[in-house]
């Protein structure tokens, strides 16, 4: 029973150590890496009025993996043949081509046939960014959240965190927001953010000046969710499926956030539960956001 009780629950106060950050210092440099390539296979910045982000188009961002539903699932055969407006990379000499034209090169594919196709478009846009302001918006809070959740919860327990909620992000995002070509990291950060409020609810006794703290780094992520309704460059639903399964996912792997709420003896029991229960909810998360997705055909959705 004790060596069950180290490996489901902790209850000490768990403080940052030295432990090096790996992934967070990996998938930042990898997302630097991505934001300087995009821009050069964009030939440059685009202009402000197109992207305010600083950055490529959105045209390649789709291109390179952005999160861009008809490049990820199949579309209507008679959607296909329609005539719409051609990017200007794909023909010199004609201002209008098939849509199934227009998807070959957007999606950067030899044809379209099969289904599904481009799923690493769950995964790809998590280390995508819209430009260079995306970028170090999201690196800052990345750094100020993820190294001391990796210094105390390991590198591979935040890795999972931060990949499933990205890919969840993604999720809600192609099935409450499908016209959208969207890119970052933002959900990924709602995640391990939602674990970092968990953990200093936890551990609310220890902590000094405890709602001074929730209440600036709880209002910012209420304030960016809120922002994220109203300006359509945010993607909201990708900040609100990140923090579901950021919980979700937490109260799965780590170690320290379970409440003795059904007040057992043995506190493992607890934790069990909530394991059971977050696990659950976590599978119908993924498996109705993915029935969900697949069972609509996209119509005719250009990018911007």
């Amino acid at each position: 029973m004790a060596s069950l009780k180290k490996i489901f629950i902790d209850e000490e106060p768990r403080k940052s150590g030295t432990h090096i950050p790996f992934f967070i210092i990996c998938v930042s440099i990898v997302q630097i890496a991505l934001v300087i390539y995009t821009i050069v296979y964009n030939n440059g910045l685009s202009p402000m009025s197109e992207n305010p982000m600083a950055g490529p188009s959105s045209t390649t961002l789709i291109r390179n993996g952005a999160k861009y539903v008809p490049c990820m699932k199949a579309t209507a055969e008679e959607s296909l043949r329609y005539t719409v407006v051609c990017p200007s990379a794909l023909s010199a000499t004609s201002k209008t081509c098939t849509y199934e034209e227009y998807l070959l090169y957007v999606c950067n594919v030899d044809n379209l046939k099969g289904y599904p196709y481009q799923l690493y478009r769950f995964f790809i846009p998590i280390f995508l960014h819209g430009g260079i302001i995306h970028l170090i918006i999201n690196l800052l809070n990345q750094l100020v959240v993820g190294i001391p959740l990796e210094r105390k919860f390991s590198s591979i327990r935040i890795a999972i965190i931060y990949i499933v909620s990205g890919i969840g992000s993604i999720l809600l995002s192609a099935v409450g927001l499908p016209r959208n070509p969207s890119v970052g990291a933002s959900g990924a950060l709602y995640g391990i953010f939602a674990v970092y409020l968990m953990d200093m609810i936890r551990n609310w006794k220890n902590l000094s000046h405890p709602w001074l703290r929730i209440g600036l780094e709880g209002g910012f992520a209420a304030a960016s969710l809120i922002i994220g309704i109203f300006v359509p460059i945010v993607d909201y639903m990708a900040h609100i499926g990140g923090f579901i399964v950021g919980i979700l996912s937490g109260l799965i792997i780590c170690p320290n956030l379970y409440w003795d709420i059904c007040k057992f003896d043995n506190p493992v029991k607890t934790k069990l539960i909530i394991m059971a229960i977050s696990s659950l909810f976590l599978l119908a998360f993924f498996l109705g956001g993915f029935i969900g997705f697949f069972r609509s055909t996209p119509t005719v959705f250009l990018s911007s």
